[in-house]
């Protein structure tokens, strides 16, 4: 798997360092609109090649897999460009802005024979497929809680009067797109879809969220879900059963390590994950490309098909459109 990154922001710092990491997988090129940014962002990692052109990036034949890593309104656009150009994708969360761009890259990706992943951590990393294992020992799970709130410090811009991409809706941006999403994706990968979605948000200037509370509800169970970046807090999910309790010390996206509290005793597991969450991401991905498992890759699209329905909902219950919305 060779890879070109479109982006050059922390988290593309952060796939490159875990990239480095994988075996199969190498990175090829960048892609930055400016020359000097794309050639510095090259230079820092030692990659070969870098471009100012995203019709050049796609047309190289030097590698296969893109990775997306722009503002989150752009991703639609890159990823439908790329699939056409014949390249597999890797694209960060949120997928898309709606459930109907995210249909036509699925609907495009197997008309081309290509895989389509979404770059979404807490899901792929070991210590979520142990709270997969171990959450029958809580009996019948009722209640899930979990938060992830980062106070922000270009939530201190937004306040000075600019309009950081992260928190303008022309972007598709706002607290339940950048951290409530890792939220959603746990629960879901957990109960599926749920019966009912409500999102009642801390709105700045404009309409974006800064902070809110999703409320996801199932036929015998429910989860509240808060993604703040006005305020901060010790980050965990708290699955809560008849006959037990499994706790997430961490966010919903980094899972720490858990701990299992059930007829009695209590059990601590903390397998030591690779600090660098993104690693079993990639391992993931790198698998089903090297095995050409489309099957286990439709899996994961179909549950991020999920993601993108439920927060489509939870944003409409709180009236926050995107320009997605009005196409």
């Amino acid at each position: 798997m060779k890879i070109a990154t479109i982006g050059t922001g922390f988290i593309v710092d952060r796939f490159m360092e875990a990239a480095r990491q994988v075996d199969g997988i190498e990175v090829y090129g960048v892609y930055s609109r400016t020359e000097d940014r794309a050639k510095a962002f090259a230079e820092k990692h030692a990659v070969q090649n870098y471009f100012t052109d995203v019709d050049a990036v796609l047309a190289d034949q030097g590698y296969d897999t893109v990775y997306i890593a722009s503002p989150n309104s752009l991703h639609y656009e890159y990823a439908k460009a790329a699939l056409e150009a014949g390249k597999h994708i890797i694209c960060e969360k949120p997928f898309t802005s709606t459930v109907e761009e995210l249909e036509v890259l699925i609907e495009l990706s197997k008309d081309k024979g290509l895989f389509l992943f979404e770059a979404v951590t807490g899901i792929h990393l070991p210590h979520f497929k142990v709270i997969e294992q171990e959450l029958h020992k809580v009996g019948d799970l009722k209640i899930i809680q979990a938060n992830y709130s980062q106070y922000s410090s270009r939530y201190d811009k937004l306040k000075a009067g600019e309009v950081p991409n992260v928190f303008n809706l022309e972007f598709s941006g706002g607290a339940l797109a950048d951290l409530n999403i890792y939220n959603l994706h746990f629960v879901i990968r957990l109960l599926g879809r749920p019966e009912a979605v409500t999102y009642v948000p801390n709105k700045f200037e404009g309409g974006v969220d800064t902070s809110g509370v999703c409320v996801l509800q199932y036929v015998n169970s429910a989860a509240t879900c808060i993604g703040s970046k006005d305020t901060k807090s010790e980050n965990s999910v708290l699955l809560q059963g008849d006959a037990g309790y499994i706790k997430v010390n961490g966010s919903a996206n980094i899972i720490d390590s858990v701990e299992v509290v059930a007829n009695g005793e209590k059990e601590s597991i903390d397998l030591g994950q690779n600090p660098n969450n993104m690693v079993a991401e990639l391992e993931d991905f790198e698998a089903m490309y090297r095995s050409r498992d489309y099957g286990a890759a439709a899996a994961w699209l179909e549950h991020s098909v999920s993601v993108m329905e439920t927060f489509e909902k939870a944003r409409e219950s709180a009236g926050i459109i995107y320009p997605a919305d009005r196409k």
